[in-house]
């Protein structure tokens, strides 16, 4: 039983002619006979008495008219039903970023981007900088934030620099005082050191500082955590200086007990937007557009 079937024997019913049926249908009257034939052979009875002279419905075919009625009307009614659906459906724009603090980066262009996209619904995943990646590659994600290192030996990712980043010193007083803007880490190398683990940040092979650090840890000097609020934690409990780059935290997520100062060995790291090259989603490029508005 298909549509096609149901709309022979409902015009057939209507015009009680099987000529006549054939004629509106644009099908020839033996194929109008041989869906509703189809028909009553699929159902197990007659719809219709024919002879020489009228055409008749059958009980069972008065009955049946009506149901087949009701579906023809909502199988045509089905493809407004569902365009109404996607009219209201909202776009998402899936965003990656390792760590919550990162989106203090997007809430201008998201402001700007929403203005002119209401349909258009970001999403933001946080992961570790291998997932993202993974996930960017396999078209799971639009676009992460992170970067540039993030897509070293990834030649089918580019890249949107935002910003230029310094990993800085969170000072807690109690530790070390200092009246400078910047110093050495070899001024501070005796104290504990707290900072990411590095699925949270990608790893510097060049960095001075991530290979000092590095030795650190074999000294059993350096707490590494999972997370930015974890490292702010015990950076402002006392428990060591926070080592962490500036695109991380704000001055907001600090208090007077410590002081933030920039590394000498600390090398600039380009920040930004990592997406596919291939990648020719329009509402992609409005968005990157906004970061320069």
């Amino acid at each position: 039983m298909n549509s096609q079937e149901l709309k022979c024997f409902v015009v057939a019913a209507d015009r009680l002619n099987f000529t006549r049926a054939a004629k509106e249908l644009y099908v020839t009257p033996p194929t109008v006979t041989h869906h509703i034939q189809h028909l009553e052979e699929e159902l197990g009875v007659k719809l219709f008495i024919r002879n020489s002279k009228s055409v008749q419905l059958t009980t069972a075919g008065e009955i049946f008219y009506h149901d087949a009625h009701d579906i023809l009307l909502r199988m045509e009614a089905i493809p407004n039903r569902l365009n109404a659906v996607k009219s209201n459906e909202q776009t998402l724009l899936k965003i990656g970023c390792t760590m919550s603090q990162e989106t203090k980066y997007l809430t201008q262009a998201l402001r700007l981007f929403h203005r002119e996209n209401s349909r258009v619904s970001p999403r933001i995943y946080l992961d570790d900088y291998f997932q993202l990646v993974n996930r960017l590659v396999e078209n799971q994600l639009d676009f992460i934030l992170g970067t540039k290192i993030m897509m070293q030996d990834r030649p089918e990712c580019t890249f949107r620099k935002l910003s230029t980043s310094t990993t800085k010193a969170i000072i807690p007083k109690s530790i070390f005082q200092t009246s400078k803007e910047m110093i050495s880490f070899n001024e501070i190398q005796d104290c504990p050191f707290i900072t990411l683990r590095q699925k949270s940040i990608p790893k510097l092979k060049e960095d001075d500082l991530e290979h000092f650090l590095s030795t650190k840890v074999r000294e059993k000097n350096v707490i590494r955590q999972d997370d930015i609020e974890a490292v702010l934690a015990l950076t402002l409990s006392g428990y060591g200086i926070g080592i962490l780059p500036d695109y991380a935290f704000s001055i907001q997520d600090l208090d007077e007990s410590v002081k933030v100062v920039s590394l000498q060995e600390s090398l600039e790291i380009d920040y930004g937007i990592i997406y596919l090259k291939k990648d020719r989603n329009k509402l992609l490029k409005e968005f990157i557009e906004c970061f320069n508005k």
